[in-house]
């Protein structure tokens, strides 16, 4: 064959020679179109598997949240939720509500309610006669409504005296930190404001709108502004205790989650805790951004993280991996021809370890049995060296996507033991990271009401707020209690034991 036909594709060589042009070729070149074929049905094989396998993505078995599901998987996934519920309720033996001797939960009478209203019968239901001179009997049947007062502002007007000395002096009283012009909202008003726009993420023009309706108060978008700031402003001391406190946790949980900054993107980064919660917002996802946040490069304990490079960086603190996120990636893993086995068996094995680990903290222990988890770690090794049995460590250079995604998840699941199965080794440490990702959801609930941020100015305003107001909750303190509190200029602070 001559030069020309040589640079000719497979499909063009297929189309082209007749049969006649084909008994002309000799064996070598016979040969050479097969290999071609071959190369192409190859390479075309792996483009279909990945393309397949693309197609069949979505939030269990990949990064992709469930907003972006299909129909299909998720009338498949309530219909698997579903079943599992008849199964749990079909072996307890449960019907729907509350279950016999469990404790009801109503509107119970007040002791001391606020107002009283007697209603008398005017007159006998029987023989029509006045009840004026009738008996009165103690046993009034009671009932109770539960209702709010029509919203009215109060407004209260503070007068500082002035008082001459008879040395000659005239002193004056000094206003309260909240009182700080002629006219102005107080602090109650102020939180309430606050807490539409960070707690309920209410974007300003119809919190202003939320603020008449409820309340009364006719305010501005320029008033609402100044109050988110100067709430933000208030929190210095808090953020700092907050840091401070979280160096000192032996575990901690960090993640990260992206979000719009005009046409851009920018970042919300998280440590936090059962009890403490501190967000931090940044232009970068990177190192830059976890140093300004200022916790993991002091930190000396265990952080649980999604195994992201750049948290891996910092040896000082001990690493955990979040289970589910392994999961995720086993079961994406799993479609890959060839793949199902190991990982499969890897997901019941990560599972059963972490249902022996809830029994035992569960029962107060804070490990589990040398014996146990030892046998744990043996059927590890063992489903570790399986997978390297269908992904050999000699790559052929011709690899592909898929080849190289199952051996990096085989390659970090040897590399990586201690940390992914340290909540077996640790019960201090949690199976997932869901910590950090509860703690992120309400900013992801943010940009799904308010769209995203027109400076980093009001991403920052808003990771300090949230941080706040997360916090107090897991205390068991009530945002209105605390937002109160910050414009009043005495910000609560978490008292740890």
């Amino acid at each position: 064959m001559g030069g020309a036909d040589e640079r000719k594709t497979n499909t063009e060589i297929l189309v082209t020679l007749s049969p006649e042009a084909l008994e002309a070729l000799d064996r070598k070149e016979l040969i050479g179109i097969v290999l071609t074929q071959g190369s192409l049905i190859e390479r075309q094989g792996a483009r279909i598997a990945e393309l397949e396998r693309r197609l069949g993505q979505n939030s269990q078995n990949s990064s992709l949240p469930p907003s972006r599901d299909t129909q299909d998987v998720r009338t498949s996934r309530a219909e698997r939720r579903a079943a599992q519920r008849a199964e749990r309720s079909e072996a307890k033996t449960r019907n729907p509500g509350k279950q016999p001797g469990a404790p009801g939960k109503h509107l119970a009478q007040s002791t001391e309610p606020d107002a009283v209203i007697v209603l008398d019968p005017g007159c006998c239901g029987d023989c029509g006669g006045d009840l004026c001179g009738g008996e009165d009997l103690d046993d009034d049947e009671v009932r109770q409504v539960f209702d709010i007062p029509e919203p009215k502002l109060i407004v209260t007007e503070y007068r500082a005296r002035r008082v001459r000395c008879r040395c000659g002096t005239t002193n004056v009283a000094a206003f309260p930190d909240s009182v700080k012009a002629p006219t102005s909202y107080g602090p109650r008003l102020k939180a309430r404001a606050l807490y539409l726009m960070a707690r309920q993420h209410i974007p300003f023009d119809r919190a202003a709108e939320a603020m008449a309706d409820l309340f009364g108060a006719e305010v501005s978008t320029g008033f609402l502004d100044h109050c988110f700031s100067e709430g933000a402003d208030g929190l210095e001391e808090f953020v700092e205790v907050v840091r401070l406190q979280l160096i000192d946790e032996p575990v901690i949980h960090v993640d990260e989650t992206s979000d719009r900054l005009g046409r851009g993107t920018m970042w919300f980064h998280v440590v936090c805790t059962e009890l403490l919660t501190l967000l931090h917002a940044d232009t970068t996802r990177g190192h830059d951004a976890v140093i300004r946040h200022g916790v993991l490069p002091d930190y000396g304990g265990i952080a649980v993280h999604d195994r992201l490079a750049q948290y891996q960086s910092y040896t000082d603190a001990t690493h955990a991996f979040c289970g589910a996120h392994l999961v995720r990636d086993l079961t994406s893993v799993a479609t890959i021809p060839g793949q199902a086995g190991w990982s499969t068996k890897m997901i019941d094995l990560l599972y059963e370890m972490r249902a022996a680990a809830e029994e035992a903290r569960s029962k107060g222990k804070t490990r589990l049995p040398k014996k146990v988890l030892a046998g744990y770690l043996e059927r590890y090794d063992n489903l570790v060296a399986w997978a390297f049995v269908v992904n050999p460590e000699q790559l052929r250079p011709k690899a592909t996507k898929l080849d190289r995604e199952s051996f990096n998840l085989a390659t970090a699941f040897r590399t990586h033991k201690a940390e992914i199965t340290r909540f077996a080794s640790d019960l201090r440490v949690s199976f997932s990271n869901n910590q950090a990702e509860r703690d992120l959801r309400m900013v992801k609930i943010h940009r799904k009401v308010s769209g995203g941020f027109r400076s980093m100015t009001g991403a920052e305003r808003l990771a300090r707020v949230r941080s706040y107001i997360s916090t107090a909750q897991k205390h068991g303190v009530h945002p209105f209690d605390v937002l109160t509190r910050l414009f009043e200029g005495d910000p609560w602070m978490p008292q740890l034991t």
